[in-house]
């Protein structure tokens, strides 16, 4: 009895495995279409990924869906996504609940789960956060956003190399007007120089360098 329960076991680890492997092939059959443009291509493998619980795949679709407004669709995709952790599917889902696309539109709730796709890393939810705190957006107060939670994000965002932030933090240590930080003049420097390189300015002339191909 023990062994027929092994084996068992044993087949359908393998009958797992197999279906993962296959909703993996799907989704970078998918993606290397998205990658390419042509979006049409890149549905029907997305789509067997999804049905197959591919969290990644889930996401990239709910994205297509999402921007052809196909927003129900979109939304109970990408919350599947982001049930599995996918971070994709969690900023995703945390912008549609934010401005109310396929669902009642939610501050808290699509903040929620905006910062905790930052919190693990999410580039675009980072920026997003710390654009959040800048503007007053995502209902944050005016007393949040000179807060060190501010400041932390906005060097997040910083970090990378979004503009917006690395504006208001050189304004900031210029000034000591902002995220309650003192005057600095070297951070000042510091962020403004990495603003010029975003930009590809010369500090010098104010002209914009000449692109090298």
């Amino acid at each position: 009895m023990f062994a027929r329960c092994l084996c068992l076991a044993s087949g359908l680890v393998l009958f797992s495995t197999a279906l993962f492997a296959a909703a993996e092939d799907d989704y970078q059959a998918g993606l290397k279409s998205y990658r390419n443009g042509d979006i049409v291509g890149a549905m029907t493998p997305l789509r067997q990924a999804s049905l197959e619980g591919h969290a990644k795949a889930q996401a990239l679709l709910a994205e297509i869906l999402d921007r052809t407004d196909f927003d129900e669709d979109a939304i109970v995709l990408y919350r599947k996504s982001a049930d599995q952790g996918d971070l994709d599917g969690m900023f995703g889902l945390g912008v549609m609940i934010v401005s109310g696309e396929g669902t009642k539109k939610d501050l808290p709730a699509g903040r929620a789960w905006i910062l905790k796709a930052a919190e693990a890393g999410h580039v675009l939810a980072i920026n997003a956060i710390a654009q959040a705190y800048l503007k007053g957006e995502l209902g944050f107060t005016e007393a949040e956003r000179n807060t060190p939670d501010a400041l932390t994000w906005a060097k997040r965002a910083a970090d990378n190399d979004y503009l917006p932030a690395i504006d208001a933090l050189a304004a900031a240590y210029g000034s000591g007007n902002a995220f309650g930080v003192q005057v600095d003049r070297a951070l000042s420097e510091r962020y403004q120089a990495q603003a010029n390189r975003i930009r590809s300015l010369d500090p010098g002339k104010g002209k914009k360098k000449q692109r090298r191909l």
